[in-house]
């Protein structure tokens, strides 16, 4: 085989190695990677630490433009809030973050001055347009949106065409003269070479097809698909205390899993109940029929009665609850507490 054969070859594949980092990659200049920084500092702030991991993943593949100048990012701070495993290993980036963020606003350029009102007349008098005469008419330019667009495109038309004769030519160059054809495994060489590029082309294709997938995939929520399945212990009313199922519903809620801080809530007033006396566990009866048997004579009973008849619709009859939900689960739920335990 030639050794000009190899040589595009080995530069294809080192194209092909680099292509899914120069797809996500992205360029920001100094005021956007601010306000991507800042809005990961929202998120920590507001309990979205799974949100703030996800946005610094992603601003760690980037690069910042700054003049002249191509920067990194800031890899101290953003990789630990990348890698954190829980809640409290993201907010311990906190601060740091938003000293960075301090640190940029002064960096930002300053504003620009105001227009000198002299030169703002001058130019609005030579824009001014002459009176027409009577009859008169301003002549139209004729515009085609196709030809516009084609005058557009037509840099990008010439370089693919410059591309494809190149790439033609390289293949041209590849196969040798009738007599001198070499065989590889028994295949013709110029078999080979084409089934090797197709292969390659169909490679290259679905790597750019992940990358723009990922790529519209991103800001998106990230919290269903990193939210793990309940564990079993959690159908169990009696597997926590009263004030265990406040603080684990919490910590749902801040992980984004409304559905689950909603049974959890639940749970909380359901095991008070058992600890009061007001109702007995027994395996295998319905929410229902707890409520059957709670006596009328509690002050309580509708309030109870209102907070079973939510629960039900959100984890019966929903795939998904949303915050606000959570906060009237979260609301008669305390309400129901409360009471309960001034009452005992």
């Amino acid at each position: 085989m030639k050794i000009r054969a190899s040589l595009p070859l080995a530069g294809l594949i080192t194209a092909l190695a680099l292509l899914p980092e120069a797809l996500t990659a992205e360029d920001l200049s100094l005021a956007i990677y601010r306000q991507r920084l800042a809005a990961l500092e929202t998120r920590l702030r507001g309990g979205d630490w799974v949100g703030a991991r996800t946005g610094a993943q992603d601003l760690l593949d980037d690069r910042i433009v700054h003049g002249e100048e191509m920067l990194e990012p800031d890899v101290s701070i953003l990789r630990p809030l990348a890698q954190a495993p829980d809640a409290g290993t993201a907010r311990a980036a906190a601060p740091r973050l938003a000293r960075l963020v301090e640190a940029l606003a002064e960096a930002a350029p300053a504003a620009a001055p105001p227009a000198d009102a002299t030169v703002l007349e001058e130019v609005r008098s030579r824009q001014a347009v002459a009176a027409l005469p009577a009859g008169g008419r301003l002549p139209k330019k004729r515009t085609d949106l196709l030809e516009t667009i084609a005058e557009i495109l037509a840099p990008f038309g010439a370089w693919m065409r410059d591309l494809w004769d190149g790439f033609l030519k390289w293949l041209t160059d590849l196969f040798p003269d009738e007599e001198q054809k070499p065989a590889f495994l028994g295949l013709n060489l110029p078999t080979v070479v084409t089934i090797v590029v197709g292969l390659f082309a169909a490679l290259a294709a679905w790597l750019a097809w992940r990358a723009f997938r990922n790529r519209r995939r991103r800001g998106a929520p990230a919290v269903a698909e990193s939210t793990p399945m309940p564990p079993a212990a959690d159908d169990d009313p009696l597997s926590r205390g009263s004030s265990e199922w406040e603080r684990y519903a919490a910590e749902l809620a801040a992980a984004g899993r409304f559905r689950e801080a909603v049974r959890a809530w639940y749970h909380a007033v359901l095991v008070t109940l058992f600890r009061r006396g007001a109702l007995h566990y027994r395996k295998g009866r319905t929410n229902w029929e707890y409520v059957a048997d709670l006596a009328p004579g509690y002050p309580w009973r509708s309030r109870y009665i209102e907070l079973t008849r939510h629960f039900e619709r959100e984890w019966y009859g929903r795939d998904a609850s949303t915050s606000e939900s959570l906060r009237e689960a979260e609301d008669m739920a305390r309400g129901l507490l409360g009471s309960l335990r001034e009452a005992a």
